[in-house]
Protein backbone atom coordinates (compact mmCIF):
# COMPACT_ATOMS: atom_id res chain seq x y z
CA UNK A 1 0.00 0.00 0.00
CA UNK A 2 1.13 3.69 -0.85
CA UNK A 3 0.85 4.50 3.27
CA UNK A 4 3.49 1.66 3.45
CA UNK A 5 5.91 3.20 1.18
CA UNK A 6 8.87 5.52 1.68
CA UNK A 7 7.97 8.80 0.43
CA UNK A 8 11.46 8.97 -1.27
CA UNK A 9 10.70 5.69 -3.48
CA UNK A 10 7.56 6.63 -4.72
CA UNK A 11 9.40 10.67 -5.53
CA UNK A 12 12.19 8.72 -7.42
CA UNK A 13 10.93 5.44 -8.95
CA UNK A 14 8.46 4.79 -11.52
CA UNK A 15 7.90 1.04 -10.19
CA UNK A 16 5.97 1.98 -7.60
CA UNK A 17 3.38 3.94 -9.75
CA UNK A 18 3.34 0.85 -12.69
CA UNK A 19 0.36 -1.35 -13.49
CA UNK A 20 0.85 -4.96 -13.78
CA UNK A 21 -1.03 -7.44 -16.02
CA UNK A 22 -2.95 -9.73 -13.73
CA UNK A 23 -3.51 -7.95 -10.66
CA UNK A 24 -6.93 -7.83 -9.83
CA UNK A 25 -6.79 -4.42 -7.75
CA UNK A 26 -6.91 -2.68 -11.78
CA UNK A 27 -9.48 -4.35 -13.13
CA UNK A 28 -6.84 -4.52 -17.11
CA UNK A 29 -6.11 -8.56 -16.66
CA UNK A 30 -4.71 -8.65 -19.94
CA UNK A 31 -1.88 -5.14 -19.78
CA UNK A 32 1.51 -5.55 -21.08
CA UNK A 33 4.33 -5.20 -19.08
CA UNK A 34 5.12 -1.47 -18.04
CA UNK A 35 2.03 -0.63 -20.71
CA UNK A 36 1.16 2.05 -18.10
CA UNK A 37 1.54 3.70 -14.77
CA UNK A 38 -0.76 6.02 -12.29
CA UNK A 39 -0.67 9.67 -12.41
CA UNK A 40 0.70 11.02 -9.25
CA UNK A 41 -1.68 14.07 -9.27
CA UNK A 42 -4.84 12.15 -10.34
CA UNK A 43 -6.74 10.76 -7.48
CA UNK A 44 -9.27 8.48 -7.57
CA UNK A 45 -11.81 8.36 -4.28
CA UNK A 46 -13.77 4.85 -4.24
CA UNK A 47 -17.30 5.15 -3.07
CA UNK A 48 -19.35 1.86 -1.42
CA UNK A 49 -21.17 -0.04 -4.28
CA UNK A 50 -19.43 -2.01 -6.28
CA UNK A 51 -16.87 -5.32 -5.03
CA UNK A 52 -13.82 -6.20 -6.39
CA UNK A 53 -14.90 -8.36 -9.07
CA UNK A 54 -16.97 -5.46 -10.28
CA UNK A 55 -20.30 -6.67 -9.52
CA UNK A 56 -23.11 -4.12 -7.79
CA UNK A 57 -23.13 -4.91 -4.07
CA UNK A 58 -26.08 -4.74 -1.96
CA UNK A 59 -26.30 -1.14 -0.98
CA UNK A 60 -24.03 1.89 -2.34
CA UNK A 61 -23.62 5.61 -2.25
CA UNK A 62 -23.96 6.68 -5.86
CA UNK A 63 -20.49 9.15 -6.77
CA UNK A 64 -23.18 11.67 -7.98
CA UNK A 65 -24.41 12.41 -4.69
CA UNK A 66 -21.13 13.00 -3.02
CA UNK A 67 -19.81 15.07 -5.46
CA UNK A 68 -22.83 17.44 -4.49
CA UNK A 69 -22.11 17.54 -1.21
CA UNK A 70 -18.19 18.43 -2.01
CA UNK A 71 -19.70 21.58 -4.37
CA UNK A 72 -21.24 22.88 -1.40
CA UNK A 73 -18.31 22.81 1.06
CA UNK A 74 -16.33 24.37 -1.82
CA UNK A 75 -14.91 21.58 -3.51
CA UNK A 76 -14.90 20.86 -7.50
CA UNK A 77 -13.66 17.63 -8.53
CA UNK A 78 -12.53 16.91 -12.09
CA UNK A 79 -15.14 14.11 -12.78
CA UNK A 80 -17.54 11.76 -11.30
CA UNK A 81 -18.45 8.42 -12.39
CA UNK A 82 -21.13 6.14 -11.09
CA UNK A 83 -19.16 5.05 -7.79
CA UNK A 84 -15.99 6.65 -8.05
CA UNK A 85 -14.42 10.78 -8.12
CA UNK A 86 -11.25 11.76 -9.83
CA UNK A 87 -9.60 14.86 -7.85
CA UNK A 88 -6.68 16.65 -9.10
CA UNK A 89 -3.63 17.30 -6.89
CA UNK A 90 -1.04 19.75 -7.79
CA UNK A 91 2.62 18.62 -7.64
CA UNK A 92 2.84 21.60 -4.35
CA UNK A 93 -0.55 20.56 -2.47
CA UNK A 94 -0.08 21.21 1.37
CA UNK A 95 -1.40 18.55 3.82
CA UNK A 96 -3.79 21.83 4.63
CA UNK A 97 -5.51 21.20 1.34
CA UNK A 98 -5.55 17.63 0.93
CA UNK A 99 -7.10 17.76 4.40
CA UNK A 100 -9.67 19.96 3.75
CA UNK A 101 -11.08 17.13 1.23
CA UNK A 102 -10.62 13.93 3.69
CA UNK A 103 -12.57 16.00 6.28
CA UNK A 104 -15.20 16.99 3.75
CA UNK A 105 -15.63 12.82 3.55
CA UNK A 106 -15.31 12.84 7.18
CA UNK A 107 -18.28 15.09 7.40
CA UNK A 108 -20.44 14.11 4.72
CA UNK A 109 -20.18 10.33 6.52
CA UNK A 110 -21.85 11.67 9.50
CA UNK A 111 -24.52 13.23 7.87
CA UNK A 112 -24.85 9.96 5.59
CA UNK A 113 -24.57 7.55 9.15
CA UNK A 114 -27.54 9.76 9.97
CA UNK A 115 -29.57 9.93 7.66
CA UNK A 116 -29.71 13.65 8.00
CA UNK A 117 -32.32 15.45 5.93
CA UNK A 118 -31.71 16.51 2.11
CA UNK A 119 -32.64 20.15 3.61
CA UNK A 120 -29.50 20.25 5.64
CA UNK A 121 -26.98 17.86 3.51
CA UNK A 122 -27.89 19.28 0.32
CA UNK A 123 -29.69 22.19 0.47
CA UNK A 124 -29.41 24.04 -2.54
CA UNK A 125 -30.93 20.39 -4.43
CA UNK A 126 -33.78 21.06 -2.27
CA UNK A 127 -34.41 24.37 -2.94
CA UNK A 128 -34.41 23.59 -6.60
CA UNK A 129 -36.33 20.25 -6.22
CA UNK A 130 -38.98 20.52 -2.92
CA UNK A 131 -41.19 18.13 -3.95
CA UNK A 132 -38.75 15.43 -4.99
CA UNK A 133 -36.40 15.76 -2.11
CA UNK A 134 -38.11 17.89 0.54
CA UNK A 135 -38.82 14.65 2.91
CA UNK A 136 -35.58 12.27 1.87
CA UNK A 137 -32.70 12.06 4.26
CA UNK A 138 -29.36 11.54 2.59
CA UNK A 139 -29.11 7.33 3.30
CA UNK A 140 -32.45 7.00 1.51
CA UNK A 141 -31.54 9.05 -1.55
CA UNK A 142 -28.33 7.13 -1.87
CA UNK A 143 -30.08 3.80 -1.86
CA UNK A 144 -33.01 4.84 -3.71
CA UNK A 145 -30.37 5.94 -6.25
CA UNK A 146 -28.03 3.10 -6.07
CA UNK A 147 -31.63 0.52 -6.59
CA UNK A 148 -31.86 2.49 -9.41
CA UNK A 149 -28.17 2.41 -11.36
CA UNK A 150 -29.18 -1.69 -10.77
CA UNK A 151 -32.91 -1.79 -11.70
CA UNK A 152 -31.56 -0.42 -15.00
CA UNK A 153 -28.03 -1.95 -15.22
CA UNK A 154 -26.49 1.29 -16.20
CA UNK A 155 -22.67 0.14 -15.47
CA UNK A 156 -23.73 -3.24 -17.73
CA UNK A 157 -25.07 -1.89 -20.67
CA UNK A 158 -22.47 0.53 -20.52
CA UNK A 159 -19.73 -2.22 -20.49
CA UNK A 160 -22.10 -4.10 -23.32
CA UNK A 161 -22.05 -0.66 -25.43
CA UNK A 162 -18.28 -0.42 -25.59
CA UNK A 163 -18.08 -4.23 -26.47
CA UNK A 164 -19.84 -4.51 -30.30
CA UNK A 165 -18.62 -2.36 -33.14
CA UNK A 166 -21.58 -0.78 -34.82
CA UNK A 167 -22.73 -1.05 -38.26
CA UNK A 168 -21.05 1.80 -40.60
CA UNK A 169 -23.59 3.28 -43.35
CA UNK A 170 -21.88 6.89 -44.35
CA UNK A 171 -18.82 8.23 -43.34
CA UNK A 172 -18.51 11.86 -40.61
CA UNK A 173 -18.00 13.66 -43.67
CA UNK A 174 -21.04 12.13 -45.65
CA UNK A 175 -23.05 12.52 -42.95
CA UNK A 176 -22.07 16.11 -42.12
CA UNK A 177 -22.70 17.16 -45.42
CA UNK A 178 -26.56 16.28 -44.51
CA UNK A 179 -26.36 17.75 -41.54
CA UNK A 180 -25.42 20.98 -42.49
CA UNK A 181 -28.13 20.51 -45.74
CA UNK A 182 -31.07 19.89 -42.51
CA UNK A 183 -31.36 16.14 -44.26
CA UNK A 184 -31.63 15.42 -40.29
CA UNK A 185 -34.81 15.01 -37.64
CA UNK A 186 -35.24 14.55 -34.19
CA UNK A 187 -35.85 11.00 -33.12
CA UNK A 188 -36.54 9.92 -29.26
CA UNK A 189 -34.11 7.66 -28.02
CA UNK A 190 -36.52 5.04 -27.36
CA UNK A 191 -37.38 4.60 -31.60
CA UNK A 192 -33.73 4.74 -32.63
CA UNK A 193 -33.91 1.41 -34.06
CA UNK A 194 -32.67 1.04 -37.59
CA UNK A 195 -32.25 4.56 -37.92
CA UNK A 196 -28.62 6.21 -38.85
CA UNK A 197 -27.19 8.65 -36.04
CA UNK A 198 -26.12 12.15 -37.89
CA UNK A 199 -24.44 13.53 -34.79
CA UNK A 200 -21.82 11.21 -32.35
CA UNK A 201 -23.03 9.95 -29.20
CA UNK A 202 -20.36 10.63 -26.28
CA UNK A 203 -21.16 9.62 -22.58
CA UNK A 204 -19.38 11.74 -20.23
CA UNK A 205 -17.47 10.13 -18.24
CA UNK A 206 -15.90 8.48 -19.78
CA UNK A 207 -15.52 10.88 -22.91
CA UNK A 208 -15.56 7.76 -25.37
CA UNK A 209 -17.57 8.11 -28.38
CA UNK A 210 -20.73 5.28 -28.40
CA UNK A 211 -21.72 5.97 -31.96
CA UNK A 212 -19.96 8.14 -34.44
CA UNK A 213 -21.81 9.96 -37.49
CA UNK A 214 -23.22 7.80 -39.99
CA UNK A 215 -23.19 4.99 -38.16
CA UNK A 216 -26.81 2.47 -37.84
CA UNK A 217 -28.51 2.38 -34.69
CA UNK A 218 -29.42 -1.45 -34.96
CA UNK A 219 -29.06 -5.34 -33.15
CA UNK A 220 -25.23 -4.77 -32.43
CA UNK A 221 -25.93 -1.26 -30.78
CA UNK A 222 -28.68 -2.65 -28.58
CA UNK A 223 -26.55 -2.10 -25.47
CA UNK A 224 -25.87 1.28 -26.35
CA UNK A 225 -30.06 2.01 -26.99
CA UNK A 226 -30.77 0.26 -23.59
CA UNK A 227 -28.05 2.20 -21.90
CA UNK A 228 -29.34 5.90 -22.97
CA UNK A 229 -32.96 4.94 -22.47
CA UNK A 230 -31.83 3.99 -18.69
CA UNK A 231 -29.92 7.02 -18.22
CA UNK A 232 -33.04 8.95 -19.39
CA UNK A 233 -35.27 6.74 -16.96
CA UNK A 234 -32.62 8.04 -14.06
CA UNK A 235 -32.85 11.72 -15.01
CA UNK A 236 -36.51 11.83 -14.67
CA UNK A 237 -36.64 10.30 -11.60
CA UNK A 238 -33.61 12.30 -9.54
CA UNK A 239 -33.23 15.59 -11.20
CA UNK A 240 -30.21 17.53 -10.75
CA UNK A 241 -28.35 14.79 -11.10
CA UNK A 242 -28.41 14.45 -14.84
CA UNK A 243 -25.90 13.18 -17.28
CA UNK A 244 -23.26 14.69 -19.80
CA UNK A 245 -24.24 12.99 -22.64
CA UNK A 246 -22.81 14.73 -26.13
CA UNK A 247 -24.89 14.46 -29.10
CA UNK A 248 -28.25 14.25 -27.11
CA UNK A 249 -31.33 16.84 -26.36
CA UNK A 250 -33.24 16.33 -23.09
CA UNK A 251 -36.98 17.23 -24.29
CA UNK A 252 -40.35 17.31 -22.37
CA UNK A 253 -42.81 15.00 -23.40
CA UNK A 254 -46.74 15.81 -23.52
CA UNK A 255 -46.87 14.30 -19.81
CA UNK A 256 -44.73 16.40 -18.73
CA UNK A 257 -41.69 13.41 -18.60
CA UNK A 258 -38.09 14.36 -20.05
CA UNK A 259 -36.84 12.43 -22.55
CA UNK A 260 -33.50 12.02 -25.01
CA UNK A 261 -33.77 12.93 -28.56
CA UNK A 262 -30.95 12.53 -31.09
CA UNK A 263 -30.40 13.91 -34.99
CA UNK A 264 -30.59 10.84 -37.32
CA UNK A 265 -30.96 11.29 -41.13
CA UNK A 266 -33.72 11.21 -43.04
CA UNK A 267 -35.36 8.23 -44.04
Amino acid sequence: AFLDVDPDLLATSSDAWLLRPGQGWHGFGDLGPRYCMLDPIKVTTLTPGIGANGALQKEGIPAAIVTAFLATQGIVVEKTEPYSILTLFSIGITRGKWGSLVAAFMRFKELYDANASLTKALPGLVADHPERYGRLGLRELAAEMHAAIREHDILGNLDGAFSHLPEPVLTPRETFARLVHGDVEQVPAAKLSGRVLAVQVVPYPPGIPLLMPGERFGEATRAVGDFLLGLEAFDAWFPGFGHDTHGLEVKIGGDGRPYYALYCLKT
